[in-house]
């Protein structure tokens, strides 16, 4: 190292008033701390939204499924939500759902958790049609929304929208 006659030290060390850089794993940190922060934001507002009633959806789903014989084609589809919730005695879990293909078959069911197979209030829809199914909540517990592409059915394409909740 030499020394630097105009600013009276040695070659190569900073001064001590001079930003240290940061290192790359505290750059990660900061990214990783700003996400969380926004992920905490917006679950936050959803479970007010979802408590105070302004906004009852859980989940919602675009299905585009084709099926032939041994074959299952999925083209497209998207899932984004819950599942599987707490509800409460009394509250009435919902399905919203746009069907666009007119020899399609959808199955829809809301049922305990630890119910295998279908519940009894399984409804089967039919078409190209459009509407909102409820089904009452009876007893507090934990439920699974299930929808899809009705299981009888031979061969062809089913293609809908949905979206589900309670209220």
């Amino acid at each position: 190292m030499g020394l630097d006659m105009d600013r009276g030290g040695v070659v190569g060390e900073p001064p001590e008033d001079a930003p240290r850089p940061q290192s790359s794993r505290t750059r990660r940190r900061g990214t990783f701390k700003a996400g969380f922060y926004l992920f905490t934001a917006l679950l936050s507002g959803w479970v007010f939204a979802y408590g105070s009633g302004l906004a009852p959806w859980l989940g919602t789903a675009r299905v585009d499924e084709t099926t032939a014989p041994f074959t299952r084609m999925r083209a497209g589809n998207l899932y984004l939500g819950l599942n599987t919730v707490l509800l409460f005695k009394g509250q009435t879990a919902f399905y919203e759902y746009d069907s666009s293909d007119p020899h399609g078959e959808i199955t829809f069911d809301v049922k305990p958790f630890t119910t295998l197979g279908y519940s009894p209030a399984m409804v089967r829809v039919n078409g190209a049609r459009q509407g909102r199914l409820e089904f009452p909540i009876t007893k507090t517990g934990v439920y699974r929304f299930q929808h899809e592409p009705a299981l009888g059915r031979r061969y062809g394409r089913t293609a809908y929208w949905v979206n589900w909740g309670a209220k």
